[in-house]
């Protein structure tokens, strides 16, 4: 009888958790879009840099985590801003990093909503990507004028030698 109320309060529990970080997810990842209209000017937080092939390049972490407990980055470049976040990480490739890519994939659809046009590059689409386990999910404000794009990328990123599900988010530029 324990083990079948365990089990009960297990199943109900274990969904609405999943969910609450959903909605967690959804809600930071709201924030930084919203904030990516005005070249994130509202979630810089302290200077950073990355050796990128040994060139230290200028950072500012986020305030907000799209992901809770994974770091952000925003170039400090303010005419071309992106924002920078590796969702998962393998040192292979793996049914988890794929999975991971997947769910994301649906979970940022999901919180975004029908205001946003989607593809998808991979090798299914792409002669390019033939052979390779590689894709792309690219997100569109669908609306006139300048537009927020986001990438979500499941690649080899060599620099880091692991595998990773990679979100990039385009902000507006600074008006010069």
């Amino acid at each position: 009888m324990k083990t079948y109320l365990l089990g009960l309060i297990l199943s109900v529990a274990l969904p609405m958790a999943s969910l609450a970080q959903d909605d967690a997810m959804c809600e930071n990842l709201k924030k930084v879009v919203d904030s990516s209209q005005d070249y994130f000017k509202e979630i810089r937080g302290e200077e950073t840099t990355i050796a990128i092939r040994g060139v230290e390049k200028p950072y500012q972490k986020s305030t907000v985590e799209v992901k809770s407990g994974v770091e952000m980055l925003i170039t400090a470049d303010e005419m071309y801003p992106e924002a920078v976040s590796y969702l998962a990480e393998s040192r292979m490739y793996s049914p988890h990093i794929a999975s991971s890519y997947e769910k994301l994939k649906e979970a940022i659809t999901a919180c975004l909503g029908e205001e946003w046009v989607a593809s998808e590059k991979d090798k299914t689409n792409d002669i390019f990507l033939e052979d390779t386990e590689y894709k792309k999910y690219v997100l569109k404000e669908n609306k006139k004028g300048k537009k927020v794009k986001i990438e979500l990328y499941m690649y080899n990123q060599r620099e880091l030698n692991k595998w990773v599900v990679e979100l990039k988010i385009f902000g507006i530029g600074r008006k010069v």
